[in-house]
């Protein structure tokens, strides 16, 4: 009754209390078990030494919970094994007669079930055994795509074998000319030296024009230029971080008052010895003795628009003038993921593009080529799981995509590349990054260069000579693509 009167006294505690949440009796080892109710206490058999919680929901109840460890009693009786009579613990239904089989009769019905499941197990044909069952075939993401081997069809020795020079073309979709600059500051200087560029066309730097001359950024003015390159961009001005264009090409020392491409104003220009030091130093680098007129390498003009204003506030085409031929720098719109430009891309753009490139052929009188992201596998050649059902669906890979591209071509222009290695297969351009779909070479030859066909007449002074990828330069979702040109004294 000790511990009666103990809750009591917290029940008064609480009374006029609407709820004191649980409290917890833990320094009481209690005999007895009492239920307050309404002023009236019952008693309850004693249960083992347990803590207590009480939650007080009114000042006219007082409710008293316990947390019991339940564990099996050692004391139950099991039922007699002869008789089969059941125990206290057993349950019967209500009415009933039957009574609960013995563990006897159990154990015999066990044991007479095992060897026919047993026997069940050796009795099954010997076609569903793990030995004759077919073998699982490799997950698709390990299947490698394999490049054929092609050979390098020009050299500077055989250029100098007939008094021409070699000039290489490289295009690289960089994929944000900032995070390359950022995750591999060397990695356009390293690329020029490597492979000998002379021209250096990049796709979608996702750059503004305040970019350029951001001190902090070191664009304009400080990319490639010790490497000795002049620099033209091409930014959008429709959305920021979008889209874009550059191209770069090696400065020649020219005799003065010889006409060139004027050279974009840098802050460098505005503060005359430092700029004039760098720019005379710079130069040297284009004093190797060439075979040829040096003014054969150097732009006569360049320019940023095609003049069609729905196309030109993205930034998306440099076109540089040399003397022999017009070279396009192009970023061709992407589809989308849904397709959402896909009419917008064949009906207007491709259609606008070939116009523009025609018009410029036939006002300066010498071939034009274009090169760069063109966003269309136009082959099966062009494409590591061509024939797959959700092509049909992908940007780059439509119906659409590939006849209007092929419409280009029937306009009087040729894939360098195809019309060089015809058959070559897996020299791809582009992979998914998100699938990983790089190091198995599963992956789309987006990137092309587009040639007059008089460039591979070998009456003309300018002739293609060959074209490659370049797999294993790092740095974006593409990798670079090269032309190389013949160009006669």
């Amino acid at each position: 009754m000790k511990s009666c009167i103990q809750l009591g006294h917290f029940r008064q505690s609480f009374r006029g209390k609407k709820s004191c949440g649980w409290v917890g009796l833990s320094a009481f080892s209690l005999n007895t078990f009492a239920l307050f109710s309404r002023g009236t206490i019952a008693l309850c058999p004693p249960l083992s030494a347990a803590p207590y919680r009480i939650r007080p929901t009114s000042y006219r109840r007082l409710y008293v919970t316990t947390a019991l460890r339940m564990a099996p009693r050692s004391s139950k009786k099991e039922p007699d094994a002869a008789s089969g009579t059941p125990n206290k613990h057993d349950r019967v239904t209500r009415g009933s007669t039957k009574t609960p089989p013995s563990a006897a009769s159990i154990d015999s019905q066990k044991t007479s079930e095992a060897p026919l499941k047993k026997s069940a197990k050796r009795t099954l044909p010997e076609d569903t055994t793990k030995e004759n069952s077919p073998k699982k075939k490799a997950p698709t993401h390990q299947v490698l795509t394999e490049r054929d081997d092609i050979p390098r069809l020009w050299s500077d020795e055989q250029a100098a074998k007939n008094g021409s020079y070699t000039m290489r073309i490289a295009s690289w979709n960089v994929a944000g000319l900032r995070a390359l600059m950022r995750n591999s500051p060397h990695a356009l200087s390293d690329f020029v030296r490597e492979h000998n560029v002379d021209v250096l066309c990049l796709q979608e730097t996702k750059l503004q024009e305040s970019h350029l001359d951001d001190p902090k950024l070191k664009i304009r003015g400080h990319l490639l230029e010790k490497e000795g390159f002049d620099s033209y961009y091409s930014c959008s001005t429709a959305r920021k971080g979008y889209s874009g264009t550059s191209v770069f090409v090696k400065r020649r020392q020219l005799i003065k008052g010889s006409k060139v491409a004027k050279k974009q104003k840098t802050l460098g220009s505005y503060f005359g010895k430092n700029d004039e030091r760098e720019t005379s130093s710079n130069s040297l680098k284009g004093t190797e003795e060439l075979s040829i007129d040096p003014h054969l390498l150097v732009p006569e003009g360049v320019s940023f628009q095609m003049n069609v204003d729905k196309h030109d506030s993205e930034g998306r085409i440099v076109v540089v003038d040399f003397p022999s031929f017009t070279m396009c720098n192009v970023y061709v719109p992407n589809s989308g993921q849904k397709l959402e430009r896909l009419s917008y891309r064949t009906e207007e753009w491709d259609k606008d593009f070939l116009s523009f490139i025609q018009k410029k052929q036939k006002d300066r009188g010498v071939p034009v080529l274009w090169l760069g992201d063109l966003n269309v596998a136009h082959t099966n050649l062009e494409v590591w799981n061509d024939g797959a059902k959700h092509l049909a669906k992908q940007a780059g890979v439509t119906a659409e995509e590939r006849a209007s591209f092929e419409a280009q071509l029937n306009a009087g222009f040729i894939d360098a590349f195809r019309r060089l290695h015809p058959t070559a297969k897996g020299h791809y351009s582009y992979w998914s990054q998100r699938a990983g779909n790089r190091e198995p070479n599963k992956g789309l030859r987006l990137d092309y260069f587009i040639c007059d066909p008089s460039l591979f007449d070998e009456e003309s002074k300018t002739i293609v000579r060959d074209s490659y990828v370049l797999p294993l330069q790092q740095g974006s979702d593409h990798c670079p693509v090269v032309l190389e040109l013949e160009i006669k004294a």
